[in-house]
């Protein structure tokens, strides 16, 4: 990735976390509002929209940035602003879509069984994208662990490359970066819908505690991240 590309990346980045607690703290202040109140509630559905929207702008950001990244798409996989803990719940460069159920367990106790129902039916369909997604991940892996591909690769500062061998680890390479970033922008898509149709479900004032606890979740494997550091 050009540095002034990565510069570009990071400055957003470091903009939109102040923006990300703004928010939260909002959420915050939000989440006892009297659900009676019809301007509260209003009020609640607009900082739904707002915070959907400012989530999105982070993943729209992403992507341009992981489509120009070139051999610096897998940094994006292992973010360097999270510490070893913060990774093992990596799934594919972020959290897994699928989080989000947990979440709304957690922060929700008065969801009615209509959308207990419509939430599990989107559970199950959530899972089979992920399996989806890790499928065509693996796919692009196994592209490049084909056996000439291999041999080019170990013959790199051994004994030499012979006639070909050089370009076939080169298109291998491309191969790979571009399946990566495939892979990863298809998964931050199933991350942004998964939220937004969660939502749909939810009452306003359900919607706020959810959002609350995803944004809360964010600054905090960030801060873990930066403390680490």
């Amino acid at each position: 990735m050009p540095i002034t590309t990565y510069q570009s990346f990071t400055s957003f980045v470091n903009g939109w976390l102040i923006r990300h607690r703004y928010f939260v703290e909002q959420l915050k202040c939000a989440s006892s509002f009297d659900e009676t109140n019809r301007i509260a509630v209003e009020e609640q559905r607009s900082l739904v929209t707002q915070f959907l929207s400012h989530c999105l702008q982070y993943y729209q950001e992403k992507s341009a940035s992981v489509s120009v990244a070139g051999d610096n798409v897998f940094t994006f996989f292992c973010p360097p602003w999270f510490n070893s803990y913060a990774k093992l719940i990596l799934w594919v460069g972020d959290c897994r879509p699928s989080l989000v159920f947990k979440l709304t367990e957690a922060s929700v106790e008065d969801l009615t069984r209509h959308q207990k129902d419509r939430i599990l039916t989107l559970r199950s369909e959530t899972r089979r994208k992920e399996r989806d997604v890790m499928r065509d991940f693996a796919l692009v892996q196994q592209s490049v662990a084909d056996p000439p591909v291999m041999l080019a690769a170990r013959r790199v500062g051994a004994v030499g490359m012979v006639d070909g061998e050089e370009s076939r680890l080169e298109e291998a390479m491309e191969v790979l970066k571009s399946g990566m970033a495939a892979a990863m922008n298809n998964a931050d898509q199933l991350r942004c819908s998964t939220v937004g149709k969660v939502v749909e479900i939810l009452t306003p004032s359900q919607a706020i505690k959810v959002l609350r606890t995803i944004g809360e979740l964010h600054l905090h494997l960030r801060d873990m991240g930066s403390e680490g550091a």
